[in-house]
C-alpha cells in the first residue's frame, strides 16, 4: 500500500516521525508531504495569494511552505510518482473533537484528500504533552492494514480518530462515534490596550454539549478510555455509516 502522510504540527513533529516509522515497518511505501512550520488551527485554508515553495530533503520526503491542505493538494497532484491508496494526517498532539474539526489543520489535510478523492484518516491524541505516541501509531497501523475491508469506504470522507494518551494495554477498544458539539467559546481577552486598539488573546473552547444521542459521541468515547473513530463527510455528520464502521472495527 502507498500511504501519503501529512500533519499540521510541521515536518519535524514527533508524531509524524513515529507514524512514518510504524507504517514503513509494515512494508508500506510511505511518502511524507508536511508543512514547513506548525500550522495548527488553520482549518481548510489554501495559499491562494502567494507562491508555495516545496523542498525535497530526501527520497519521498517533502517540506511545503504552506498549509496542510496545500500539502495534500500539491502532494497528490504533483509530488507522488504512483497512485496513493490512503492518506493519514497526524499524529496530532491535542484533541480534534466535535466542533474542533472546523479549525483543525490535521482534519483539513484528510478532508482535502477526500476531495480529490483518496480514503483518509485524521489521527489525534487528546493531550498537548503526549507520552504515548506509540499507541496512536499502533492504531494507525491497524486501521491502515484493514481499510480495504471497510464497507462503503468510498462514500466516507474522513475517519476522524481521537484517542486518550494511554499505553496500548490501557486503551479499552475502538468505538465508532458521532461528532459531538461544544458550547460557544469564551470571549477573547484583551492583553493590552483597549477595546478598539489593543492586543487580544482568543478564549478557550467551550465545554462539550451533553446531548442524548442514540450512538456514542466522540468525546464520550475518549472520556471512557476508548479510541473514537468518527466517519465524516463534507456534511460533517454521517450517522448512517457509524454502524458500518463499528462492524469493521470489531474485526480489527
Amino acid at each position: 500500500m502507498h500511504i501519503l502522510l501529512a500533519n499540521d504540527d510541521g515536518y519535524n513533529a514527533p508524531g509524524l516521525e513515529l507514524l512514518t516509522e510504524a507504517l514503513a515497518a509494515q512494508h508500506h511505501k510511505v511518502t511524507v508531504v508536511a508543512p514547513k512550520e506548525n500550522k495548527s488551527g488553520c482549518g481548510m485554508g489554501l495559499s491562494l495569494r502567494r507562491d508555495i515553495e516545496v523542498r525535497q530533503p530526501q527520497e519521498r520526503r517533502f517540506i511545503v511552505d504552506g498549509t496542510p491542505a496545500d500539502c495534500i493538494y500539491i502532494g497528490l497532484n504533483n509530488l507522488v510518482d504512483e497512485p496513493v491508496d490512503l492518506v493519514v494526517s497526524g499524529i496530532n498532539n491535542g484533541p480534534n473533537l466535535a466542533d474542533d474539526i472546523l479549525y483543525s489543520g490535521t482534519f483539513a489535510a484528510a478532508m482535502e484528500a477526500r476531495r480529490l478523492p483518496v480514503p483518509a484518516i485524521a489521527m489525534s491524541i487528546t493531550e498537548r504533552h503526549v507520552k504515548h505516541y506509540d499507541t496512536a501509531a499502533r492504531l494507525a497501523v491497524d486501521l491502515s492494514n484493514s481499510i480495504s475491508r471497510l464497507a462503503f469506504k468510498s462514500l466516507i470522507a474522513v475517519l476522524n480518530v481521537n484517542l486518550p494518551d494511554v499505553p496500548m494495554m490501557d486503551l479499552r477498544g475502538y468505538k465508532s462515534t458521532l461528532m459531538g458539539m461544544r458550547h460557544e467559546p469564551l470571549p477573547p481577552v484583551i492583553q493590552s490596550g483597549n477595546l478598539k486598539n489593543g492586543v487580544y488573546q482568543l478564549g478557550p473552547a467551550g465545554d462539550f454539549v451533553r446531548r442524548k444521542r442514540n450512538k456514542m459521541q466522540d468525546f464520550e468515547a475518549v472520556e471512557q478510555g476508548y479510541a473514537s473513530i468518527t466517519p465524516l463527510s463534507v456534511r460533517f455528520e454521517d450517522s448512517a455509516y457509524v454502524d458500518d464502521v463499528q462492524q469493521w472495527l470489531d474485526t480489527i
